[in-house]
């Protein structure tokens, strides 16, 4: 009696495991349902992408600029002369074919460059002037001579003085940038 019952109680219970495993598999499908946003992505994994479809010369800049009516013509393709801003005044910033506005262009372009290589140069002094500074307290560490430690400092110095007039030297570009914007600024207010 008492075997009896262990087998039907193991029989119970393997037939309870194997329901809720049939359960499971009844309810799994073929493929996964998506019901999100982005539907359909799982279906197409194995398909190449289609340019046919999609070009990317179709989304890029020139077609943004085109289809927008602010700066381009009747979706011509061709340049406005005059844009209304928003405050109803009219631009005409692209049509500068007068000598001294092109010149005041140039001179920008120039004081611009001026301005970027003074800022390389000062930063290769700042870099100079720190490894003078690591050298010298490596010196100290080590104790070298106090000719060795005295031509460090003397670099350092150097190095200070070579600063300050790159600094200096970059506040005049600066200011000669400021300017020539200025005057162009003044140059197409008069047009």
């Amino acid at each position: 009696m008492k075997r009896t019952n262990n087998i039907l109680v193991a029989a119970l219970f393997a037939s309870s495991l194997g329901l809720a495993g049939f359960a499971a598999t009844a309810s799994a499908k073929d493929g996964v349902e998506n019901h999100g946003q982005h539907k359909g992505w799982d279906k197409n994994h194995g398909k190449k992408f289609d340019h046919s479809t999609h070009d990317r010369r179709d989304f890029g800049h020139a077609q943004r600029e085109i289809h927008r009516d602010g700066r381009w013509d009747n979706h011509r393709g061709q340049p406005v002369r005059q844009v209304a801003r928003h405050d109803g005044r009219i631009d005409n910033r692209g049509h500068n074919n007068k000598p001294e506005i092109r010149q005041d262009f140039k001179d920008i372009r120039n004081a611009r460059n001026e301005v970027k290589g003074d800022r390389v140069e000062l930063r290769k002094d700042l870099t100079e002037l720190k490894k003078d500074k690591m050298e010298l307290r490596k010196d100290i560490r080590n104790g070298a001579s106090k000719t060795e430690i005295l031509n460090d400092r003397k670099e350092i110095r150097q190095d200070l003085a070579e600063i300050r007039n790159d600094r200096v030297e970059l506040r005049k570009d600066q200011n000669t940038l400021n300017t020539a914007r200025q005057e162009l600024k003044n140059d197409l207010r008069k047009r």
